[in-house]
């Protein structure tokens, strides 16, 4: 009995060390940021943050998600004054498609209308180049793009302006840069908790559970505390008939104390193959900058997943742990 008690301690000991993790302590908001995106590396340890300082978008790179500088000094793409991408860059999201990196971003021209591009590289943390528009609405704003693939095709999600309110669309990808069905809408503010200082549904972005498809995104106006987030459960068949998505009647993200206006969400693994969301917020506002535009802080949450469904604990700014590879 005690040789087996040996060979079995030994066996844990052995596994234990084979998985070298470290762990980060930080502390909720870890950082200002706006529109945060960190995505591990999927050959390796890591993790990359890509963020847009207006006019530039910025990569750095760090073991775990609490290390990250935000120096601004990496710049891996620039906006060119004249053109259709002339500036207020924001909300890049980095993604990995047929073993390409491409980045997609929102960008305003020297009208302020805003248009959805994407630029390709080799190296997250090398310039980025070979820039495509992919256009606006209708003369109107384009914002917020994401892509996510599905029995091997590629498709994206989007929000532009109807009827005074911020929608989400979704269509289907001929190729990285290109559209190969005419979007259709997919979903619009229905509840109040969507509509607090202006109806707005947007920032979407795809999660996956157990080949279940969900579409998390921000819900009521941008500047305002209320700002959330909210969930769409794919049911299945045509993913592009918005009949066939179910949006939860209650928001799954939303502040408390000191941490308001979560939303503007990605979302990443820690070492053990969790998931987290990473949003942004801001401090409660005062009477003084009521209905305006505050700076935001980048935060870090773990999915809760109850019976395949995403949910959080509550937002709190004590203390949490993230395992990370070495």
């Amino acid at each position: 009995m005690k040789s087996i008690i040996t060979v079995i301690l030994v066996l844990l000991t052995a596994s234990a060390l084979s998985a070298d993790y470290g762990v980060a302590k930080f502390t909720n908001p870890i950082c200002g940021a706006a529109d945060p995106c960190i995505v591990k590396n999927p050959d390796g340890p890591g993790y990359w943050y890509v963020y847009s300082t207006n006019r530039d978008i910025c990569v750095e790179y760090a073991l775990s998600p609490g290390e990250f500088n935000f120096r601004g000094d990496n710049k891996v793409f620039s906006v060119t004054p004249g053109t259709d991408c002339a500036g207020a860059l924001w909300a890049p999201e980095l993604h990995r498609l047929g073993g390409k990196w491409y980045i997609y971003f929102t960008a305003a021209d020297d009208k302020s209308i805003h248009r959805l591009f994407v630029v390709s590289g080799d190296d997250p943390m090398k310039p980025f180049g070979d820039l495509k528009c992919m256009g606006d609405h209708n003369g109107k704003n384009a914002i917020d793009q994401t892509v996510f693939e599905h029995k091997g095709r590629l498709y994206t999600c989007y929000s532009v302006i109807r009827d005074n309110a911020q929608w989400i669309m979704i269509a289907e990808m001929k190729s990285p840069w290109e559209f190969k069905t005419q979007p259709v809408y997919l979903t619009h503010p229905l509840y109040d908790w969507e509509t607090v200082g202006q109806p707005t549904n947007e920032g979407p972005v795809v999660l996956k559970r157990n080949g279940k498809i969900y579409l998390i995104f921000s819900a009521a106006a941008g500047y305002d505390d209320a700002y959330s987030l909210g969930v769409l459960t794919y049911k299945g068949g045509n993913i592009l008939n918005p009949d066939n998505w179910k949006k939860h009647p209650e928001p799954i993200l939303t502040g408390r104390g000191n941490i308001r206006g979560t939303g503007h969400c990605t979302f990443t693994k820690d070492a053990e193959g969790n998931d987290w969301c990473v949003f942004h917020c801001n401090r409660p506002h005062t009477e003084e900058n009521m209905g305006r535009w505050v700076p935001r802080f980048l935060c870090l949450q773990p999915v809760v997943w109850i019976n395949d469904f995403p949910t959080f604990s509550p937002v709190v700014e004590k203390p949490k742990y993230f395992k990370y590879e070495r």
